[in-house]
């Protein structure tokens, strides 16, 4: 079977060393996870496998033989496969399905000169029906849920039969029947001979899928574990320190007056009837599977979308919000499921993403005052504790938390009464997930906070209040003291009988 080694890798930038002698195999036949914490080379090492970096010291070998990687076509054509974490990035929004699942075959010709769609829509009909990816093959990418976009891509990379295929954080917006389809899917290439760079920040899964795992920090490799291993080791390789709580501590924050009312809020086919409070001072977590509605709710609550029925108080009254912009103005603002698409500008700057939703504090007579808003991105940048702190670095070369860490720091240039976190850990380490949790324990201290999150255990550890939802409609909310897992994903799957809102809805 096939092996691809990377012998010695190091690459640095400006004033930082992002790999330092980095050794990594995979074999045929094998499941490496790959994992670390925010910054410790992960993305170096993948893009320098996939010819994304052409300057670089070290070597990389296939079979023993020295090979020449310094761009993607190279990668390509010694069948390195990488499905990349950001689907948008990866995919033409205005073709359907099947033109990007077979974009190989156009744009070689092997399709003929004249395209038969026909054609072209069996053979990827009969792709996807292999790999039972159940998507209509004629409808446009653009049209397509992020959970769909995830396995198209996937299933693109799968397809074209490479001996080695690194996969960046696949699962990140899946769903638990999506995730078990993939990983037997994994296993099945596994058998035949596919060497897989798995590289996740979700634990349990590598526990489940990896057969070995190497750990990165600060650009360095620090572990190696072979399949079994304690994931509490694991942990503690990738943090440098001794496994400590998930997440922060609990802060005793006592809840104030309700700063957002929803009353009866629906949108056909999306949400129905939803129901709740929010204090000021409080944490409420929104929890369900994938699909369950905790979006599209948190899109009607942002101006994103408008509702068919229903209506929204903020502290005591009715208000419309008919756009983002409307919702800004109101001081609700909301840290969105896909935050490169959604939620920056990935080609500017650091600067200007934090900047831009409150420019007019830095204007005058239309004119920026660029020191006066290069003091306050440094200000946030410190808060939030970006790395690098560098205000004039572009926004798409940071890694996953530090993105995120601009999303929610540009919210902290305003007055919030209300935000929103939608899947805020969603493709980051564990590190970053702690930032992530007190920069919302913070926050709570200064408005109301809706916490929606797929992952139950998270808004067990973070929230006050949990309310579950499952196709589009809240089935239960459960104060935290009387909150358990158990019985949160018995609420999410159905598998029990709902109560309405349950005993403590108005509390």
């Amino acid at each position: 079977m096939s092996t691809l080694s990377a012998i010695g890798l190091r690459k640095a930038f400006p004033g930082v060393l992002a790999l330092e002698g980095v050794d990594f195999e995979i074999r045929g036949g094998v499941i490496h996870a790959l994992v670390g914490a925010n910054g410790a080379g992960k993305s170096t090492l993948i893009k320098i496998l996939s010819g994304y970096y052409p300057h670089y010291e070290g070597r990389i070998e296939i079979n023993g033989k020295p090979v020449t990687i310094t761009k993607p076509s190279h990668a390509f054509a010694h069948g390195i496969e990488v499905v990349h974490q950001e689907v948008d990035t990866v995919m033409i929004p205005y073709l359907t399905v099947a033109e990007n699942l077979l974009i190989e075959r156009l744009a070689s010709g092997a399709t003929g000169t004249f395209l038969r769609m026909r054609r072209l829509y069996a053979q990827a009909e009969e792709v996807a029906k292999g790999l039972n990816l159940d998507i209509d093959v004629r409808r446009r990418v653009e049209d397509l849920t992020l959970p769909q976009k995830q396995m198209l891509v996937i299933a693109r990379a799968i397809s074209r039969r490479a001996p080695f295929l690194i996969l960046d954080e696949p699962t990140s917006s899946l769903s638990l029947r999506e995730t078990e389809q993939l990983f037997d899917i994994l296993n099945r290439l596994k058998e035949q001979g596919v060497g897989i760079i798995y590289v996740s920040h979700r634990l349990q899964e590598i526990q489940a899928i990896a057969d070995e795992v190497t750990v990165l920090r600060n650009g360095r490799r620090v572990a190696h574990f072979e399949r079994e291993f304690d994931l509490a080791r694991v942990v503690e390789a990738m943090l440098g320190v001794p496994q400590g709580q998930a997440f922060p501590p609990r802060q005793e924050r006592q809840a104030g007056e309700v700063v957002l009312e929803v009353r009866g809020l629906s949108k056909r086919g999306q949400v129905h009837d939803v129901s709740l409070r929010l204090r000021h001072g409080e944490i409420l977590g929104i929890t369900g599977l994938t699909g369950s509605g905790k979006t599209q709710l948190l899109h009607l609550l942002y101006g994103a979308e408008s509702a068919d029925d229903g209506e929204i108080l903020l502290e005591g009254r009715p208000v419309r919000l008919s756009s983002p912009g409307a919702a800004v103005a109101q001081g609700i603002y909301l840290v969105p499921e896909e935050r490169r698409r959604q939620g920056l500008f990935i080609d500017n700057t650091v600067r200007e993403n934090i900047s831009l939703p409150f420019l007019k504090l830095f204007t005058a007579a239309s004119f920026v005052m660029r020191g006066r808003e290069r003091a306050h991105a440094q200000h946030i940048i410190e808060r939030v504790r970006l790395t690098p702190p560098d205000p004039e670095m572009l926004v798409k070369n940071l890694s996953g938390g530090n993105q995120q860490k601009v999303v929610i720091g540009k919210w902290l240039g305003g007055a919030p009464r209300v935000i929103m976190f939608d899947e805020a850990t969603q493709g980051i380490d564990v590190g970053a997930k702690q930032e992530v949790y007190l920069l919302a324990q913070r926050l709570a201290q200064r408005a109301g906070v809706i916490f929606a999150t797929s992952d139950i255990d998270e808004a067990l550890g973070l929230a006050d209040r949990v309310l579950v939802m499952r196709d589009g409609r809240v089935v239960a909310e459960l104060p935290i003291a009387t909150a358990n897992r158990q019985t949160l994903l018995a609420y999410a799957v159905g598998a029990e009988s709902s109560h309405g809102q349950g005993d403590e809805a108005y509390d």
